[in-house]
């Protein structure tokens, strides 16, 4: 499925390139991310509360094509996902936090229609989507000594160092407890992505460009054998309930760019040496062929 859509927007690009005036660029871009999860287990769960924070892009190629009033833009790279939530006990109080890392390699295409064209600035809306590949995954909970509020259906499964109370169970303190692995995740995620674009041509071969994408994951994240532990009440420190992804990109590229114009690239093939002429005009007369008068 995923590759007849590569395939079917390739020769969509091709198909209406061909003859048209356009420019092309290659470059490299680098950015951040910051993730927002739709979680129905953690929004039902009082031990956690939402927090956000800021992870790296590393880097990625960019290769686009923009006609007149629209353009199209592959983007593949590196990018790192995931939500954290402060760790709260029963008072409300800040105990720990809960985090989780996620690497894709990630294979975006957007098609871009250009709501401010100009020679050397161009706006775009991008509208597209991405197949993203899981690179590795760990979601890990850290916390001091406290009093939490676990749920009654976890209490058969708790360890024995953790003691129940009428108003919450005593745990103890743990650091990076994992959750969950890349085992635990899906090795493949489809992303919706909408968001605008800006392209400065800075010179007459070099572009800068300002990328901000909203992304939304189709599926849900966690493997179907994950899910049935959840479901079934074996996780210590997560609830059942369904999880989708969203992030927001931001990156900042730069591109070596060139623009095709056929009208002037028919031109250029057209330009050849005349054939000698014959004649009394000839332009270039043959060799003499007698004496010159003295």
């Amino acid at each position: 499925m995923t590759f007849r859509l590569y395939s079917m927007l390739f020769l969509l690009l091709v198909t209406r390139s061909y003859g048209q005036e356009r420019t092309i660029s290659l470059g490299v871009f680098s950015g951040a991310t910051t993730t927002y999860s739709w979680d129905e287990g953690v929004n039902s769960d009082s031990r956690y509360e939402t927090r956000y924070d800021v992870k790296l892009a590393p880097i990625g190629i960019s290769y686009g094509v923009d006609y007149e009033g629209y353009g199209f833009v592959l983007t593949p790279g590196l990018i790192n996902i995931g939500q954290k939530y402060n760790v709260i006990n029963t008072v409300g109080g800040q105990e720990g936090i809960r985090k989780a890392r996620i690497q894709y390699l990630n294979l975006p295409v957007a098609f871009k229609v250009h709501i401010i064209d100009l020679s050397f600035f161009r706006v775009s809306v991008l509208v597209g989507g991405s197949a993203a590949f899981l690179l590795s995954a760990r979601e890990t909970i850290t916390h001091r000594a406290a009093k939490l509020r676990f749920p009654a259906s976890v209490y058969p499964i708790l360890p024995g160092d953790y003691e129940v109370e009428y108003d919450g169970v005593v745990s103890p303190a743990v650091s990076n407890y994992t959750m969950l692995d890349k085992t635990d995740y899906r090795k493949l995620q489809i992303f919706a992505d909408a968001g605008f674009r800006s392209d400065w041509d800075i010179t007459d071969a070099w572009r800068v460009s300002f990328d901000f994408r909203v992304c939304y994951g189709l599926f849900e994240p966690r493997t179907d054998a994950y899910m049935e532990r959840l479901n079934a009440r074996q996780t210590l420190y997560d609830l059942p309930g369904k999880r989708r992804d969203l992030y927001a990109t931001l990156t900042v590229g730069i591109a070596r760019y060139i623009e095709l114009d056929k009208k002037s690239t028919a031109k250029k093939k057209n330009i050849h040496t005349p054939a000698r002429k014959s004649g009394a005009h000839n332009a270039w007369p043959g060799p003499r062929r007698s004496r010159p008068k003295s």
